[in-house]
Formats: C-alpha cells, sequence, structure tokens
C-alpha cells in the first residue's frame, strides 16, 4: 500500500501522524475524525466521533494506496481500493463517501 509522507500528512491535516503499540502503524487524529492505517497490512480504519461517541467506525483491507489533498478550504484523504474508493472530508465539515465498483 502506497502511503504519503508525514510531511504530507502534516501540510495536509496540520497534524503530524502517531505510532501506537505496534510502530508501523499510523494514527492521525484531526479535530474529532481518526484515521490509522497499516501500511504493511494494506488496511485503514476510520472513525468519526461527535460528542466523545463514535458515530462512524469502519475498517477495511486491500488498499493499495493513501492520498491526501488540502486546498480551497478543503482537507480530505482518500483511501483507493480494487474495487472502489473510500473519501473523506475532514475540512470545512466532515463528509464520508464510499464508492465500489
Amino acid at each position: 500500500m502506497q502511503v504519503p509522507s508525514d510531511a504530507e500528512i502534516l501540510d495536509a491535516f496540520g497534524v503530524t501522524p502517531e505510532t501506537e503499540d505496534e510502530p508501523w502503524i499510523k494514527v492521525v487524529r484531526v479535530e474529532d475524525v481518526v484515521l490509522s492505517f497499516d501500511e504493511h497490512a494494506a488496511s485503514v480504519r476510520l472513525r468519526w466521533f461527535q460528542g466523545g461517541e463514535p458515530v462512524v467506525d469502519l475498517y477495511r483491507e486491500g488498499a493499495s494506496r493513501l492520498l491526501v489533498r488540502s486546498g480551497r478550504g478543503e482537507s480530505y484523504a482518500v483511501v483507493e481500493f480494487t474495487d472502489g474508493e473510500l473519501a473523506v472530508r475532514i475540512h470545512p465539515s466532515v463528509r464520508i463517501t464510499s464508492r465500489h465498483d
């Protein structure tokens, strides 16, 4: 799985990825959204919280690429899979879309 550099994540979201128990798993926390990814296992997990409660908790394996982008007041992550993609806009408000072929 291709992943962005820490510098690209910092540029897009203003935060540096953290590591947890397993150093190869990176976690990006931006306001109420937590995106974690495992480059070796090609997996991603997206959690969105409101008032401390999880509203969305998605986990998928088989990711081929994770992209982060920002510009024109928006920042978002796109996870590409062989059968579609998961897009998460974080700014100016959270919007999650999923497309499967």
